[in-house]
């Protein structure tokens, strides 16, 4: 008999599904029917509502921005001379900036930044409502392409080297108390109680802080940070968890979004400034970087970020969208950022360090995207995430997922077709890689069948606190158990298919439009040539 065990903290409910393997495929999840309940009757769910990530949180369509247009060739940029562009580029942001937004576009043909006559500086835009555009991202489409590498900020770091093209709040966080939180709030829930609500209002965003050592063994229960996880033990337990203000009555506030955490008012919780960038857009582009070497992890800052793409940081209600990316060692990175879409982009050409990497940041929803280049990292969180969704996400057999410590939790990889489990990254100072929830729904795992994966053994990287693991199916893999919150259906997939999408039909009451949308979207761009790995899935089916 096979035993499905559910945890929350020290207290565990057992269930049981007998002879597993006999009954029909892909039979109603039984972790999936108490969240159902939960959500009901106002209990503790033992899944975070997942459904609360990308733009406007799942409930608007990204829209299809109309102007003013800021075409790049009326500053100057000519496709296909095999000369820089990127002053036109400028001149375009900054006509966008003093006209309060609008649309960059880039024409088909390819166009050059970061050439031998460019300052090697970043692209930097800084205000919102702006989108840039091409004409598709693949064949006959516009490419941008690099022609030089970055080179690191700070030669002691061979991971400082920064994305060429960056959107970034100008000031984004406050580092001083804007409140304090009194009263304790359960995980799933959307109040707190504050001391005083006087310098607060309806809209403004907002971060969920604690920084506590004495709040390590309410965390961890029941495990404890072995003595080589140094950073939570002379830092303590990190949070900055990012939310929108929707209603204030007296020192009650409301969020927009729910907890991803519950919060105890004894460790010294604080909310503080966020001001993030809106409504940032980048769609139809082929990005071309020039990385042709044998990757090697951290042999130097070319491996590490030499050729590094796109960054979001500290932007809300945003996205990148049908957009391919070939020979870069980090693709998109989007730090600190909260509502954020990342959709129908195919990763290709030489593997690199990063493909997609989440920090920071309060649900970002990666979708419908296929790694096919391989990079070293594969769907990747870190550093205080909460809330990322990985969702119908094609990696190569072989690849690696990632976490890179420091306490991410709350991430979902939903309907992925992996790859393998192990491979995080990270030093070992920063254990755990992640904290709790880190949720597995329906992972198809292609390879190494006999394989055991113990997520909390000492002196091993892959330190993961008490995952989720429901549906995992493919090659027959095992695991600690005892090291898991749930472990349901070992071997075959479960209903709901997708969670993501499950939990975003329950809250909104259908599955909205533009999540058909992306699936045509997804099937159109592998008919037009979008670049493929021929071990992998096509189309995500089922």
């Amino acid at each position: 008999m096979n035993r499905t065990v559910f945890a929350i903290g020290t207290a565990a409910l057992v269930l049981t599904t007998a002879a597993a393997f006999a009954q029909p495929a892909r039979e109603e999840a039984q972790t999936w029917r108490q969240f159902r309940l939960a959500m009901a009757d106002g209990t503790e769910p033992l899944l975070p509502d997942f459904s609360w990530a990308g733009y406007h949180y799942g409930e608007k369509a990204i829209p299809d921005v109309k102007g003013p247009v800021f075409d790049v060739t009326q500053f100057g940029a000519i496709p296909d001379d095999a000369k820089s562009d990127e002053p036109a580029f400028r001149k375009a942001i900054a006509a966008a900036r003093d006209a309060g937004g609008g649309v960059i576009f880039f024409p088909a043909g390819e166009f050059l930044i970061n050439t031998d006559s460019d300052k090697t500086e970043t692209i930097v835009i800084d205000f919102g409502n702006v989108v840039v555009r091409g004409s598709g991202s693949g064949p006959g489409g516009t490419v941008i392409r690099m022609a030089n590498h970055i080179r690191e900020e700070d030669p002691a770091k061979m991971y400082s080297t920064p994305c060429k093209i960056e959107f970034i709040a100008p000031d984004p966080v406050g580092d001083d108390a804007l409140a304090t939180i009194t009263g304790e709030a359960r995980r799933e829930t959307f109040t707190v109680t504050v001391d005083s609500a006087a310098r607060l209002k309806p809209g403004d965003r907002v971060t969920l802080s604690l920084k506590s050592t004495e709040a390590i063994p309410s965390f961890f229960a029941p495990r404890m940070p072995a003595p080589q996880f140094t950073r939570v033990l002379s830092n303590g337990v990190v949070i900055t968890e990012r939310h929108t203000i929707a209603a204030i009555d007296g020192n009650t506030v409301t969020f927009g979004e729910p907890l991803h955490i519950t919060v105890d008012p004894e460790f010294g919780w604080t909310l503080k400034r966020y001001t993030p960038i809106e409504e940032v857009g980048v769609e139809d582009i082929c990005f071309q970087g020039s990385w042709e070497q044998e990757f090697v992890h951290h042999r130097s800052a070319l491996d590490d970020g030499g050729w590094s793409a796109v960054e979001f940081s500290h932007v809300a209600n945003s996205w990148l969208r049908r957009c391919t990316f070939l020979n870069w060692n980090v693709c998109l990175e989007v730090r600190f950022s909260s509502a954020v879409s990342v959709l129908n982009v195919t990763m290709a050409g030489n593997k690199g360090h990063f493909g997609i990497h989440t920090r920071g940041g309060y649900g970002v929803l990666a979708g419908y995207c296929r790694d096919h280049a391989g990079h070293h990292h594969g769907p990747s969180v870190g550093y205080q995430s909460v809330g990322a969704v990985y969702w119908r996400f094609e990696m190569l057999p072989e690849q690696r997922i990632d976490c890179h410590s420091t306490f991410p939790y709350a991430t979902l990889l939903d309907r992925v077709d992996g790859g393998i489990l192990y491979g995080s990254g990270g030093p070992m100072a920063g254990l755990p890689h992640h904290m709790r929830w880190y949720t597995l729904w329906n992972f198809l795992h292609p390879t190494d069948p006999g394989r055991v994966y113990d997520f909390w053994r000492e002196g091993q990287k892959e330190c993961f606190l008490e995952p989720i693991v429901v549906g995992i199916h493919g090659a027959d893999v095992k695991f600690n158990e005892s090291t898991l919150q749930i472990y349901e259906s070992p071997g075959k997939p479960v209903d709901p298919e997708s969670l993501y999408e499950a939990q975003l039909e329950l809250r909104l009451g259908a599955l909205p439009a533009w999540v058909e949308d992306v699936r045509a979207t997804d099937k159109a761009m592998q008919a037009a040539g979008v670049p493929a790995h021929p071990t992998v899935r096509k189309g995500n089916a089922p």
